[in-house]
């Protein structure tokens, strides 16, 4: 097939509209069974990238330190203070981490252990909304994403420097280095949360990137006998941005280099989802019923 022809079957910006209307029909529907190649469906209906990298004009996070966020939110620049996460919320997920770290290490060992849960302080269900994409008529979507704590601005540059060195070694010293860092709470900017937008390219643009891109208000919920929803405003920010600052990049690098020491090594760096946090609910199934502890309520 011939250049020119793969060319039409794309679709582009002008046509998003029609086509998403057009999704309303079970029968429309069924039609499209392998007839779109990746990608073709996977659109957003604003054009988002540039030489092949991005830039979100949605968040302004130039006043984080002073526990300032900006979004743009339905055409209007809203102003957030930002908080901490709260201590029974922190407690929970040190100790979850840790006794992750723990059964891994053992594992490896040969002491036994466990694999680790899908549930638990690692996985969140990131729930986002506000963008279309050509596949379907509804904004909304959910993603279970891999959360991490911030590393706060006066260690992130020795731990990416620690990370490097571990890179050529093996498993062992890898957990006591994470082990060490989640031992102590200090290590950590407690106003943010931290992922990674694995997916999305100028090609393929999933439902997280685009609806973050466009309003960029998140909630992540927690599945565990304790379970915990974070709310607050959702930055992603492209490899190398220079316009995002030094402290988010290096936020970047280390959620890459993070994601390498445990899952092995990627052949690029992924942008990263900055969550700058608003509210904190207590979800406990019985207990907690969804009432917010940070801020509190008076």
């Amino acid at each position: 097939m011939g250049k020119k022809d793969e060319s039409e079957k794309k679709l582009n910006r002008r046509q998003f509209l029609g086509k998403a209307g057009k999704l309303g029909g079970a029968v429309f529907l069924s039609s499209l069974a392998g007839k779109a190649l990746a990608g073709d469906w996977e659109q957003g209906r604003e054009e988002f990238w540039t030489d092949g990298t991005f830039r979100q004009h949605t968040v302004d996070a130039s006043r984080e330190a002073d526990g300032i966020i900006r979004a743009l939110i339905d055409g209007t620049w809203e102003e957030f203070s930002t908080i901490e996460l709260p201590q029974p919320f922190m407690d929970w997920n040190l100790t979850g981490r840790l006794e992750v770290l723990e059964n891994i290490s053992m594992m490896f060992s040969g002491e036994g252990g466990s694999p680790p849960s899908l549930a638990g302080p690692h996985n969140a269900a990131m729930a986002t909304w506000g963008g279309s994409r050509a596949d379907s008529r509804l904004e909304i979507n959910n993603a279970f994403k891999g959360m991490g704590l911030c590393p706060e601005r006066s260690v992130i540059k020795e731990l990416i420097a620690r990370m490097e060195e571990l890179m050529s070694g093996g498993m062992g010293p890898r957990m006591q280095y994470l082990i060490d860092l989640y031992s102590d709470a200090s290590n950590f900017d407690l106003a943010k949360m931290i992922s990674l937008e694995l997916y999305s390219t100028p090609e393929f643009e999933t439902h997280t990137f685009i609806n973050l891109m466009e309003r960029p208000t998140t909630s992540l919920v927690f599945l565990d006998s304790k379970s915990y929803e974070v709310r607050g405003i959702g930055q992603l920010v492209a490899p190398g941005d220079t316009e995002a600052g030094d402290y988010a990049n290096d936020i970047v690098t280390y959620t890459n280099m993070a994601h390498t020491l445990f899952h092995g090594e990627f052949p690029k760096l992924y942008a990263g989802i900055l969550v700058h946090i608003t509210a904190v609910f207590d979800n406990t199934p019985g207990t907690g019923r969804g009432v917010r502890i940070a801020p509190p309520l008076v």
